[in-house]
Parts: C-alpha cells; structure tokens; sequence
C-alpha cells in the first residue's frame, strides 16, 4: 500500500508539496474531494492518465474528468456561454460536474464528440493544487463498475497498491458529483439526484416517483420524493396504490418522508406538483429557486379511485412533457 498522510490544518502544506512532486514525475495520487475519494494525475501528462485507465479497468469510451480552481481556468480549457453562467456559477464550487464543448485536444480528457467535464471541486486541498497546475485530470478511487469509495479502507487493494501516494481526510459524504450536460439548453441532467414534492407524499409525489424510476432504468439518476406537510413513515394512499398497480408497478412498501432542507439541498432537480410546494421549498432554501419546476397536478385526496387514476395519466404525460425533456438518456 502506498504511503498513507493523514490530512489536517497543519499537514496540508507539506501534503500539497508531496503531490506536486508525485504528479510532476508522472505519478498518480488518492486525495479527499468533496464528493468521494478520487484519482487524481496532471491532466496533461497522458502517460499518467492512460495508467489511471488501467489501475481502473476503465473503458477508454469514458474520459476522465478535469478539476480547475476557477470559471476563467475552465474557460481556457472549455466553451462557456454567457446564457449559462447563472446557472453554473450556482453551483460551482461544489458537487456538480458540467460537460462542455472542448477548446482543447487532450487524450482521455476529451470525448470522441469534442467534449470535455469540467468541476470546480468545494475542497481546499485541490483547489490549492489546481493553483498549480493547468488542471487535474480526475476520477473516482475504485475499479470501474464498483461503489465509489467514502473512506479510505473502501478502496481496492488492486488501487492503493498502485498509487504512489494516499491523503486519509477520514469519512467524506460518499455521493458523486451531479453530471450536467451544457451543450444543449436548458441544460440536461446526466447523473444526479430528482426530487418529487406534493403535500402528504402518500399519492402524487410516490406516483411519479415510481414511474420514473421504471422509465430511467439502468440510468444514473437517483429519484425520491417527500412532502411539505407529511406524516413520517406513513403509506401511500389505498387508491394510489391500487393505481399504480394496474400499470404494474408496485408501491405498497413505499414509506412516506417529510421535505427537509438536507434533501433539499441533496436534489439537483425538483419537481413540484403545486405552487404552494415551491414557496415552501423556497422558505427553506431560498439557493434552490432554479432547481424548482412546476407541474400543476391538483391533489386528489379524498376521491374515488377514478380520480387517482385521471392524476396517474396525468403524472406520466406531465414526465414525458417537462421531466424527460431535462434528463439526458
């Protein structure tokens, strides 16, 4: 196993300079992100990067992704619109990833279609080394096709033994940057997390939930929902189920889960059936307003299963029209 430092405030000048000599002599590193343990190398040296593909077993379709300190960095590196500033710099520093247009030719960096993925990491440590060089080419610490690694005794052996150097900065959140695709508009969720919201998230917020979740099999999109005024671990409703059971999809262990900021905060998309859902989500997290779609599905507590199927049809024509049209398949 490769020499292990252990991160802290008085460690990571002299952790920093460990890197820079290992990363300048080809060399391969696993440092802490704010996401996951990554590999990172010079994302110029494709000597470097060609062996991050091997440590891996990584299909060369997939290119490694480029960490920079700041938007005039990736600028040099990617084609930026002006339109989609707002939308980027909101969510940068941190746990998004965003895939452009490439300005550059770099081997395992850029796609076979001239794109690049670009992140500006929430973490001193390699914003510090980013200063250093002209970027960092990235990826997760972990054989390819396994969970991404959280702490550093959940890496492979068959990856710490071929690393030349290790930074242990203990547990980190353990969930993957949000994927962003920015060359078409609006910009298109490639991996991430959607939220769902209605009031007691036992009908509508469920529903759409599962029905997605069966139209994104096998995508990495991760899809929940929750409810503004809910009753913890409660069911979905008897004609909800009995709904969604006639599309053959079953809900009946679903538990319901009261809207908090975390999850807020946790969702790259958030789909609202009402309006009063969105000024609630707002009055807990006012950084979430782009996040926010409107659906429009009134509630139909109360009524007779009829009416639950009208709002199931109606929940799967409003996926396909506003939903899908923000996922990239």
């Amino acid at each position: 196993m490769a020499p292990v430092y252990k991160l802290t405030k008085d460690t990571e000048k002299n952790i920093i300079e460990a890197i820079t000599d290992v990363l300048r002599n080809s060399g391969i590193v696993i440092v802490p992100t704010d996401t996951v343990y990554g590999l990172v190398c010079d994302g110029e040296n494709d000597f470097a990067k060609e062996n991050i593909y091997k440590f891996k077993n990584r299909p060369v379709s997939k290119p490694l992704i480029a960490f920079v300190r700041n938007i005039a960095q990736a600028r040099k590196i990617a084609c930026i619109q002006e339109a989609s500033l707002d939308f980027i710099m909101r969510r940068w520093p941190g746990k998004n990833t965003f895939v452009f247009k490439s300005k550059i030719e770099s081997k395992y960096l850029v796609s076979s279609s001239k794109t690049i993925g670009i992140r500006i990491p929430d973490f001193h440590l390699i914003n510090q080394l980013c200063e250093i060089f002209s970027y960092l080419a990235s990826t997760s610490a972990n054989i390819s096709f396994t969970g991404s690694a959280s702490s550093i005794d959940e890496i492979e052996a068959d990856i710490t033994n071929r690393v030349s150097l290790i930074v242990d900065a203990g547990k980190l959140c353990g969930r993957e940057s949000a994927i962003w695709d920015m060359t078409e508009s609006p910009p298109k969720l490639v991996r991430g997390r959607i939220l769902f919201v209605c009031s007691g998230n036992s009908c509508r917020s469920p529903m759409a939930q599962f029905i997605l979740k069966q139209i994104l099999s096998g995508i990495p999109i991760d899809v929940i929902s929750a409810g503004t005024s809910t009753i913890a671990s409660g069911r979905p409703s008897r004609e909800a189920v009995e709904a969604m059971r006639e599309m053959g999809i079953v809900v009946d262990d679903f538990i319901t889960q009261q809207l908090t900021e975390k999850i807020i905060d946790s969702s790259d998309l958030i789909f609202v059936m009402e309006e009063k859902h969105r000024s609630t989500i707002l009055q807990m997290s006012s950084a979430s307003c782009d996040k926010i779609i409107l659906l429009d599905i009134p509630d139909p507590a109360g009524k007779d299963i009829s009416h639950y199927r009208e709002i199931r049809d109606l929940i799967k024509d409003k996926i396909k029209k506003q939903v899908l049209t923000r996922i990239k398949k």
